[in-house]
């Protein structure tokens, strides 16, 4: 074999490894939020003697999740951003492991506050390990690919039937597997992107634009999960969970090809309209779920997809901690907290959040526009000012 040919196989074999911790870290991440700290744990808390206050915990979650996801930010150094993600994957096993042994309410505030610190704490920092990682060519289909076998995995049938315990410690076995390939992962300094949807005023509407979809997601994930119609016609039997699992997969790779070729604004739209979609046909008749269904897996894949795309590409440890502290943490809080005593998505609610993510669209656009006008204008970006 040519030393030429040599070098080009240890060239893929580095990038096949590469892909393959990210998307497993990925995946690690998303099946212990979504069998377990939005699952799973919050189940274990309503089935104890004495069950705890849901206000309680969702608030004790989310503060710490919110505080997590700064401190992430703050401390996060690129020379040490491995172990960094390590720390944050043990922390979220012991988490896990601590949870089983709640049986009151202080130790399970305790727990939620260890849960949502450490995952907040994970997540902000394998966002920012990703880029380094894979690569800005492929960033898109690796993103999406993590992300739906992750929604595929909690989804297949005896994984979402399991007992909270059993889901817990599979969420602690996601987290050493995590632990196990966050060994792989680049943290090396990464060229942050230079795109104008990461300058500050860019950056702040896809905040806003990703807060209305996780509020949007939580709360109609909530009502489903609670109303006995709504999750029999969604989650109940093998056909219902197994097309779930399918639709989730092939949406969020469809998701990170279309990401791969700039359409951020195309997959969030059509989250965006995926999930109002859902929303309206709930409030619909009986006839309408397996609709609903669609829409919404097909909005959460998508949407999820692009949060991990928009973060890792950004390689700005500020705005991954705002971005996931923010939409992520308060989005589902509020979410969970407006769904807690309704049956449906307020109608309000669904039109008031069309015309704010329309404005937020609209806005981006005429403020793109302007900055190309300025840039044909002034094509050296010379201050007139200072000459």
């Amino acid at each position: 074999m040519s030393p030429h040919r040599h070098h080009h196989l240890h060239i893929d074999q580095a990038v096949a490894v590469s892909a393959f911790a990210g998307v497993s870290a990925i995946a690690s991440v998303y099946v212990y939020f979504l069998i377990f700290a939005e699952f799973a744990f919050i189940e274990h808390a309503r089935l104890l003697k004495n069950p705890v206050n849901l206000t309680a915990l969702m608030i004790a979650l989310a503060l710490a999740g919110v505080v997590g996801s700064l401190a992430a930010a703050r401390w996060y150094r690129p020379e040490k951003g491995t172990q960094q993600l390590s720390i944050g994957f043990l922390a979220c096993a012991g988490a896990a492991g601590f949870s089983l042994m709640a049986r009151n309410l202080p130790l399970v505030l305790i727990a939620a506050v260890m849960i949502g610190a450490s995952l907040a704490w994970t997540t902000v920092t394998l966002s920012l390990c990703l880029r380094p990682t894979l690569h800005l060519k492929k960033l898109g289909i690796w993103c999406g690919l993590g992300t739906g076998l992750a929604y595929a995995f909690c989804n297949l049938p005896p994984v979402f039937t399991a007992t909270p315990s059993t889901q817990t410690v599979i969420a602690l076995l996601a987290a050493l597997a995590g632990f196990v390939v966050s060994f792989r992962l680049t943290s090396e300094p990464a060229k942050p992107s230079t795109s104008p949807e990461y300058r500050q005023f860019g950056a702040s509407l896809w905040v806003v634009l990703f807060l209305i979809l996780v509020w949007l997601d939580s709360g109609v994930f909530f009502i489903i999960q609670h109303v006995q119609l709504l999750s029999a016609s969604t989650w109940d039997g093998t056909l219902n969970l197994q097309g779930n699992a399918f639709v989730h997969l092939c949406t969020a790779v469809i998701a990170g090809l279309a990401l791969d070729r700039r359409r951020l604004p195309l997959a969030v739209g059509a989250a965006l309209l995926a999930l109002i979609g859902s929303g309206l046909l709930l409030n619909g008749s009986g006839g309408a779920l397996p609709a609903s269904r669609v829409c919404y897996t097909t909005g959460v894949s998508l949407y999820t997809t692009a949060v991990v795309y928009y973060s890792a590409r950004g390689g700005r440890p500020w705005l991954s901690g705002v971005l996931f502290a923010v939409s992520g943490w308060l989005g589902s809080a509020a979410g969970i907290g407006m769904a807690r005593s309704l049956q449906a998505v307020p109608v309000a609610f669904i039109v008031t959040t069309a015309i704010v993510a329309i404005a937020a669209f609209v806005t981006r656009h005429l403020w793109l526009r302007h900055i190309r006008i300025l840039a044909t204008e002034n094509p050296f970006g010379i201050d007139p000012r200072k000459v």
